[in-house]
């Protein structure tokens, strides 16, 4: 499995380090310190063997004596601290702490030599021995005594598993302690980073234009690159909505001209050449004015624009189109009701609903916003009009489709509209009102 965070490759690559540099410095600390305390232990025998030599008589049959020694151990059987002399011919003397037992050393190479050597006890104690044979008797008659002092060896091992123990101990504290403060260092040295995305999420929702703030070194020639990128991207996008917003004006003109003409051939007579040229200029110029809706849009982001500022201006708007009869406008709409949408956009989106209210309805039209308890916003457009019946409503909507050819306008309207809820992740659907006639729902749900 890969690692997708940056911060997890680096901790975990902190983990194996200090995990391979703490097991190290564990091992050669516990070999150092077991190769410390057993020469310690060694100089301590060589005390021990230096006054047992000095403690060394013999008696008048050249048997030997030797004085207690100091350390009361050497008089406990058995304690772990024992002493040994030996001569050939004559009998070898123990510490009382061997009680009749004694250590099977070989003899010595040469007077004098200090001898480091392990063995095990008359009754199976592994030993650390240290040994060393003196010169005794005349010139001409010379001997060896060997003397030896040995201390059990499970009291070094003891001691040195202790250091291991707490040694370790330390050790997992320290390694704690590191990932600890490798976390935090990940996480300063990485939020540079975290900020710049936040930043780059503010440019894609709106909310800013380009990524300001003071970043690190190492992170300012990123966002310099961005910028750039932005300021390219902005500039690319404001010609090509001018060249579609141009070739769409420059084609207008020749349509109207057509339809001039058609029309000129319908009062000749030819009104089949005139119907033909009228369906084919109608479809251009339904491709005409759903490309120049769509040039206008916004790009869709998290921006929060209130809607009613925008909704009075646009009924101020519709109410200035010509009608036959009289009509109610209802307003109702919370000052704090919030759409994703750009105002540019509502305002495209609620002038082509309430000018279909303004064409449909009897004798009264209604917006309204309004939030659901799951925290949906829907925003909806009501008429009192004969409405449109299930099987129907389908066809609204799509591009060019009017359910009354003699009714003004185009039949892009609701198809505008579609687009643009569904360009900013919005629903918009059609039903019947309450109030008998067409019902037009625009919902979302606001992030955050």
């Amino acid at each position: 499995m890969r690692l997708r965070s940056l911060a997890a490759r680096l901790v975990l690559l902190a983990c194996l380090s200090f995990a391979v540099a703490l097991g190290t410095i564990s091992f050669v600390l516990s070999g150092q310190f077991s190769h410390y305390f057993e020469d310690r232990v060694y100089a301590e025998l060589g005390a021990h063997l230096d006054q047992l030599t000095a403690n060394l008589s013999f008696d008048e049959a050249g048997d030997l004596i030797v004085s207690p020694l100091l350390d009361p151990r050497f008089e406990a059987p058995f304690s772990g601290l024992y002493w040994q002399a030996r001569r050939a011919e004559h009998p070898q003397v123990v510490s009382r702490s061997l009680w009749t037992g004694s250590m099977e050393v070989p003899e010595a190479g040469a007077a004098g030599l200090l001898e480091r050597r392990a063995l095990e006890s008359s009754i199976g104690e592994p030993l650390l021995v240290l040994s060393r044979a003196v010169r005794v008797g005349s010139e001409a008659m010379p001997s060896l005594v060997q003397l030896t002092v040995a201390i059990n060896q499970v009291e070094v091992q003891r001691a040195a598993e202790g250091f291991q123990a707490t040694m370790l101990r330390w050790m997992a504290i320290i390694f704690v302690g590191l990932i600890l403060a490798a976390w935090v260092q990940v996480k300063l040295g990485l939020a540079p980073l975290e900020t710049l995305r936040r930043k780059v999420e503010h440019v894609r929702s709106g909310r800013d234009k380009r990524l300001e703030g003071r970043f690190p070194a190492e992170v300012m020639p990123l966002a310099e690159e961005v910028n750039e990128l932005l300021g390219l991207h902005e500039v690319t996008v404001a010609q090509a909505r001018e060249r579609a917003s141009n070739l769409a004006h420059g084609l207008k003109t020749p349509l109207t001209i057509m339809n001039t003409i058609a029309r000129d051939l319908r009062v000749e007579g030819q009104g089949k050449a005139a119907e033909e040229i009228d369906a084919q200029t109608a479809s251009m110029s339904h491709f005409i004015e759903r490309e120049l809706a769509r040039v206008r849009v916004r790009v869709a982001g998290e921006a929060v624009v209130p809607a009613l500022p925008v909704a009075q201006k646009m009924l101020a708007a519709i109410k200035q189109f010509p009608r036959e009869a009289p009509l109610e406008w209802q307003l109702e709409m919370a000052e704090d009701f919030t759409t994703p949408f750009d105002a540019h956009d509502l305002s495209e989106l609620l002038g082509n609903q309430l000018d279909n209210a303004r064409k449909w309805a009897n004798s009264v039209a209604r917006l309204s916003g309004e939030v659901r308890p799951d925290g949906t916003h829907v925003l909806l457009v009501e008429d009192d009009g004969e409405g449109v019946e299930a099987r129907q409503r389908a066809t609204l909507g799509q591009r060019g489709q009017r359910l009354d050819p003699s009714a003004q306008g185009s039949g892009l309207g609701l198809a505008i509209c579609a687009d643009l809820a569904a360009h900013y992740g919005a629903s918009f659907e059609i039903g019947r009102s309450a109030l008998g006639g067409l019902k037009i729902s625009t919902s979302w749900r606001l992030k955050g």
